[in-house]
């Protein structure tokens, strides 16, 4: 479409009359003759003897070739003077600066030019108005399809940043996150916590009750992780059946709260499989004012150290004979 609108301006622009300037000069130079000629003839009409004229048919015969003459001299001036109006009138046409109904008014001589030229020129604009509806469809097809493209682009990243097992944030999410939060918080004085969260006696799970039962477990208390959080806190799988919980904005005592909460969750939770001993949580937890190395490497680091002293008591516990019952007799 294009390509013919280009072929068309084209055409346009080749028909348009040249006028050079040896042409010009031909012109005057004819009309230079006819008007010495003419004029020549009113000398020899006016003194000639009268004798010379039979009648005064002779005369007006004579006048009507003088006419003549003068208006065959004055008619290619009116021609040039027309061609270059139209050439004018017809780039500014072009240009959208002058109305097509504006080239009706030339003289009918010029008539069959003049239609060619309007019906050139409409094309041309039927043209350019076909291309702007389709440059305005390819637009909106290339906006909508890049805002889907902007929405898959988006979930594929969501995807990327999340465990596919339990749903919670992934352990590349934490090492991207955790650095940012850290800097943040210390450029702010804003309190920040970290727990660490390990299920106790889950490989005698899995062992026992299969892989399945596994997965179920570690979904169970992600979901319990999640209802029991806050909405600006995140929680990421750190791998295995290892979490992480970032408490940004959470001052010690009640990231302590928090931990014991999820210790009683994790009881009631591990004491469904019916297991000896029953799958629990242990939980460490550390603050960023409470570590040597404020960095995100030295809170996992503090937060691990509690998690495996609480983790061995645990285990301690639950290794420990039963009391032995005293007889009385």
């Amino acid at each position: 479409m294009t390509d013919s609108l280009r072929t068309q301006e084209v055409v346009l622009a080749q028909s348009q009359p040249p006028l050079s300037d040896k042409r010009q000069i031909c012109f005057s130079a004819i009309a230079l003759v006819k008007a010495l000629a003419a004029l020549g003839l009113l000398i020899l009409i006016a003194c000639a003897p009268s004798h010379y004229w039979g009648s005064g048919l002779e005369a007006l015969l004579a006048g009507i070739l003088l006419a003549s003459i003068l208006w065959t001299g004055a008619r290619p001036h009116k021609l040039k003077s027309e061609m270059n109006r139209l050439r004018e009138l017809v780039g500014e046409i072009r240009h959208g600066r002058e109305p097509i109904e504006l080239l009706s008014e030339f003289d009918a001589a010029l008539s069959p030019l003049v239609d060619a030229y309007q019906e050139l020129l409409r094309d041309i604009r039927r043209e350019r108005s076909r291309i702007a509806e389709l440059q305005d469809e390819i637009r909106q097809r290339i906006a909508s399809r890049t805002e889907a493209l902007e929405r898959t682009i988006g979930a594929l990243r969501q995807q990327a940043a999340k465990d596919g097992l339990t749903g919670l944030l992934n352990r590349r999410t934490l090492d991207t996150y955790l650095p940012d939060a850290v800097e943040r918080c210390r450029g702010s004085s804003t309190p920040l916590c970290v727990l660490t969260v390990d299920i106790d006696h889950f490989k005698p799970l899995n062992d026992t009750l299969g892989h399945a039962a596994g997965d179920q477990m570690l979904k169970s208390v992600a979901q319990l992780i999640r209802s029991t959080i806050r909405e600006t806190d995140l929680a990421f799988r750190n791998g295995g059946d290892e979490f992480v919980i970032v408490l940004e904005g959470c001052p010690s005592e009640t990231a302590r709260v928090l931990a014991d909460r999820l210790n009683s969750l994790g009881d009631a939770l591990g004491r469904t499989f019916r297991l000896t001993p029953p799958p629990a949580l242990s939980v460490g937890m550390t603050s960023l004012a409470e570590v040597k190395d404020p960095t995100a490497s030295g809170l996992l680091q503090q937060a691990d150290a509690a998690l495996y002293q609480i983790k061995a008591a645990h285990h301690a516990a639950a290794d420990a004979p039963p009391p032995r019952s005293r007889r009385i007799g």
